[in-house]
């Protein structure tokens, strides 16, 4: 004698697996960037010292240092940590396309600007931790001139001590690769000290 189950029965069972399935994947998803040794933070750490500016070189291996690098646009990085205080990115930004993003340590992206956003020939930001500080009201003029100003001062509040910079800029030309470069190697970041910061805000 055959066991007959109901549709209604037999749809349950099959929802309540997909269901299950899905719930199962979102968590392997948000539990990855703990537990996986292969994000960009992992990679840069043999090649980058905390607190300080480097240059990557067009990369071909496979995974990229980090991801989505593009041929025609030259990066820098900056992996920091704010334990014993903020720090200082200085960096120049010629031109619209030129842009700054800032990242968790594992990789998410929590604040971004463009030459397009603060129209400024050069950006200082000084990234703290500071959870009262609304990162979209932060940014002061300095050194006003005619059309874009000289330097934008920013501070940006870090969600968490560790993290990374990312500057992208791009070579609209072969030509102009080595003049993009000479540009980069005029950014620097550095830990700030307390005395500093006073006198910033002076």
């Amino acid at each position: 004698m055959s066991l007959k189950i109901p549709i209604s029965q037999l749809l349950f069972k099959i929802a309540t697996l997909i269901v299950f399935g899905a719930a199962v994947h979102i968590c392997i998803i948000l539990i990855m960037p703990y537990v996986s040794k292969g994000n960009a933070w992992s990679r840069l750490e043999d090649s980058t010292k905390l607190n300080e500016l480097a240059i990557l070189k067009p990369s071909t291996q496979s995974p990229s240092p980090i991801s989505f690098m593009a041929p025609d646009v030259r990066y820098a990085i900056c992996r920091y940590d704010l334990s014993d205080g903020p720090l200082q990115l200085r960096a120049p930004l010629p031109n619209d396309l030129w842009s700054i993003a800032l990242y968790s340590q594992r990789g998410e992206n929590y604040y971004v600007i463009s030459g397009r956003d603060v129209q400024s020939k050069a950006v200082n930001l000084l990234v703290v931790i500071d959870k009262t500080i609304d990162n979209e009201k932060q940014e002061e003029q300095n050194l006003g001139s005619a059309g874009k100003i000289e330097l934008r001062e920013i501070t940006v509040a870090a969600p968490a001590k560790t993290g990374m910079i990312v500057i992208r800029a791009p070579v609209p030309k072969p030509a102009f690769a080595v003049e993009v470069s000479t540009l980069l190697e005029q950014a620097f970041c550095r830990p700030i000290t307390f005395d500093q910061q006073a006198s910033r805000s002076r």
